[in-house]
């Protein structure tokens, strides 16, 4: 690649001049290491540029089922978590678009345990004319189900909206790349969490939302909401 340099110096020495010799091949070894460095380089800007992209969601709200009835062998929606899973069919679209996917916690389809998720997001899915995917290993690792769903290329630029079990809602929004999110209580069936993404971004933008507030018009939708963030205790 130094040829054109390689050449000077032959013809230099062919001349009998030593020093200019030396000159020469000390000029070549510059422009050689030059070359090297700029090539090194170009290779180097060539890879980033054809580095794929994180597949990742625009979007991802998360939730809890909706509200359960008293009695222990239930695992259906009591008719108070029917009709807030019929509101979210509205305010969802209303408020944040139409999603691209609903996913919900896995649903035992031998006893119907863990149902309640499915069906909350039933409203949302005929409405929106979705699918829904029942992910069948979050039973086992909810956080692996999350960098599941931020690796999918699937989800990639969607709005992905999400039912879940609630003591299992925060590994699952760790394996979103938003670790802090605080324990869901037994009693709580109104969060809503949106976690949005910038590109290039490591970790999500987390807006807390009230459902039974978007639903009465008291947080409108188009207001968005302080972000999120979780202080710790003194």
């Amino acid at each position: 690649m130094c040829c054109i340099a390689r050449g000077d110096v032959a013809r230099v020495i062919a001349a009998g001049d030593g020093s200019a010799t030396l000159q020469a091949a000390t000029f070549d070894a510059i422009i050689c290491r030059r070359f090297a460095a700029a090539a090194l380089l170009a290779a180097g800007w060539l890879v980033a540029a054809f580095q794929p992209v994180q597949a990742r969601p625009a979007q991802v709200l998360l939730m809890r089922h909706g509200h359960k009835g008293s009695a222990g062998n239930n695992y259906n929606l009591s008719p108070t978590g029917f009709q807030r899973a019929l509101g979210l069919a509205s305010v969802i679209p209303a408020c944040f678009g139409t999603p691209s996917h609903i996913t919900t916690y896995f649903l035992d389809p031998e006893t119907s345990k863990n149902a309640r998720s499915y069906q909350t997001a039933v409203p949302l899915a005929v409405a929106s004319g979705v699918n829904i995917r029942i992910d069948r290993s979050s039973v086992v690792d909810s956080l692996q189900s999350g960098r599941r769903m931020l690796s999918n290329p699937a989800y990639s630029g969607g709005l992905l909206v999400v039912f879940w079990e609630h003591r299992h809602l925060p590994q699952l929004a760790a394996g979103l790349g938003w670790p802090e999110m605080p324990p869901i209580a037994d009693n709580d069936f109104d969060l809503l969490y949106r976690l949005r993404y910038g590109r290039g971004e490591t970790a999500p933008q987390v807006s807390r939302f009230s459902q039974s507030a978007l639903l009465d018009g008291s947080q409108p939708c188009s207001q968005a909401p302080v972000p999120f963030t979780v202080v710790a205790p003194k």
